[in-house]
């Protein structure tokens, strides 16, 4: 993920006029850190191999006691699994769960299909709001539509460690059809994916540390309590899963569609 500093204007200026120094690439980014009060379901995945070392995803709690992220983020039986919630923000205490072999539930039965997984947690979490899935029969965003993207991966264009601080980051959608480059990249063999773009124009990547992160939007659901009364309440309805972003920094932000018709029945069929 990248951060904008105050000097934005006079680089986004300077790239306007075809400047292309190192400078000017590290800096036109676009995500900030996220407000306190936001994205507070987003999980880190952390697996650690049997030699010490570890890789680190983002998920989204959505359920009290399930996360969904990337299976590309699970290294296999050999090793460990866990989820951190509660890292965002600094204030606020982490919690870290052990996730059971037989807890780790992957979409894919062949290597075509989506790579996500759900992590069932050996406990409930309290005093998180779960992101929730779209309502009834869900379509992908249309092109052009801006949702939000978090994560803790690199922030400069070279890569590197990832940050502490949760980052957010604004994207536009774009249908699979209209993805930049996808010919001959390992994302082109998925049906069920669609892309983000800079808002703006901005120059974003992903990065270690963001694949397996929710793709979300602030909106407007209904919440029924008795066969003839409902509520509607604001809610982050979560759309996709990125899946770019896990060897290194990519500029591809590709995402798993939650509202394919087979993988929101999967997700349902074992969160319920």
């Amino acid at each position: 993920m990248f951060t904008m500093d105050k000097t934005a204007f006079l680089i986004l200026s300077l790239w306007a006029a075809g400047v292309t120094s190192s400078v000017v690439e590290k800096r036109l980014v676009s995500a900030i850190t996220c407000p306190d009060t936001e994205r507070l379901h987003h999980a880190r995945v952390v697996y650690e191999f049997r030699d010490g070392k570890s890789m680190t995803c983002g998920g989204t709690l959505i359920d009290k006691r399930w996360v969904i992220t990337a299976s590309h983020c699970y290294g296999g039986e050999d090793g460990t699994l866990k989820v951190e919630l509660g890292g965002h923000p600094k204030t606020a205490v982490k919690k870290q769960l052990r996730i059971a072999s037989n807890n780790i539930i992957l979409y894919a039965k062949s290597s075509s299909e989506e790579p996500i997984m759900l992590l069932k947690l050996p406990e409930s979490v309290k005093n998180i709001n779960p992101a929730v899935l779209p309502p009834g029969d869900c379509m992908a965003p249309t092109d052009g539509d801006e949702l939000q993207v978090s994560g803790r991966g690199a922030t400069t264009a070279e890569g590197g460690p990832g940050v502490k601080d949760l980052m957010c980051l604004e994207v536009k959608t774009l249908s699979k059809n209209h993805c930049p480059d996808l010919a001959g990249t390992s994302y082109e063999k998925f049906t069920h994916i669609y892309c983000g773009g800079g808002v703006g124009g901005a120059e974003i990547k992903a990065c270690k540390g963001d694949s397996g992160s929710g793709f979300l939007k602030k909106e407007m659901i209904s919440k029924s309590f008795f066969v003839f009364w409902s509520k509607e309440k604001k809610a982050d309805v979560l759309y996709g899963v990125l899946i770019s972003g896990h060897e290194a920094c990519e500029d591809k932000f590709v995402f798993v569609d939650l509202c394919a018709k087979k993988i929101k029945k999967w997700i349902q069929k074992l969160v319920s």
